[in-house]
Order: structure tokens, then sequence, then C-alpha cells
């Protein structure tokens, strides 16, 4: 009888200090550190990016109309030597020529002023745009690097 109750006992402290939290050999630990992955904003990009060809942003459109008219002004655009990357959109009736992919309306605004001095009806339009490149910094001495000069 006393080796059944020691041996009650024993199995009742161990199912106690169990159900209490203390650390079992075979619990699994959870992270604690929850922070969300798009806190950096180039790994932001980067997944995004991968999701869809498009996203939200801003471009500048300075023409709307047929399609010669569009071919023409994109090798106008060309040809100045201004941006190759002129974008031509079809949405019916007319074929637009997009110039620039921008994050925000201010970056867009900023580039329209040069665009208007070639085509004074250009516009900045919310739309889908292609993803960029993110501009990367060349230089490899880290800011709080003090530069002397020698």
């Amino acid at each position: 009888m006393k080796h059944l109750l020691i041996t009650v006992l024993i199995c009742l402290t161990a199912h106690t200090s169990n159900a209490m939290g203390s650390p079992d050999v075979f619990s699994t630990r959870h992270d604690t550190l929850n922070v969300p992955m798009d806190l950096d904003s180039a790994y932001l990009h980067f997944s995004e990016n991968s999701k869809s060809a498009l996203f939200e942003g801003y471009t500048i459109q300075i023409f709307s109309g047929n399609r010669s008219g569009a071919n023409a002004v994109r090798a106008n655009i060309i040809s100045l030597g201004i941006d190759s990357e002129a974008r031509m959109v079809y949405r019916e009736p007319n074929f637009k020529i997009h110039i620039g992919s921008f994050p925000d309306a201010s970056a867009a605004e900023r580039a329209l002023l040069e665009w208007r001095i070639h085509y004074p009806d250009a516009f900045v339009l919310k739309t889908l745009i292609p993803w960029y490149e993110l501009p990367t910094q060349d230089d490899p001495v880290p800011s709080d690097t003090v530069h002397s000069e020698q």
C-alpha cells in the first residue's frame, strides 16, 4: 500500500508540473518576435514584384490617339534620345504613350516638368505600371563613415 501511495504521488506531481507550464523536453518553442517581413522596403519591393508584373503607381501620358500617331510619337521620343522606355498602351478606342514608372505623384510631377517642354499636353496619370529597378547606391562606404580629404 505504501508503494502504491508513493507511485500515485509521483505521478500526480509530474502531471501537475506539466499542467502548470514548466518546460518539457519534447515541447515546442514558438518565436515571440513577430516582426512583419514588409518592414524592409527592398524586401517589400521584391515580394510585390514576384506577385504581379504591374503595381499601382503613376506614369506620364503624352499621347492618346490612333496607332499610327502613337507609333510616330514613340519614334520621335526614341530619336530624340529622351527616353527609350516609352510604352504604348491600348485602351479602347485609343492608343496611349506612357513614360516612366513612379511610386508617388510628386516624383511624377517633377518628371512632368521636363516632358512638358516637348509635349505641352502631357499629364500625370494614376494607373498600373510595370515594376522598375530600385536605385542602388554606388558608394560602398557606410553613411556614418567620415570621408577625409587628402
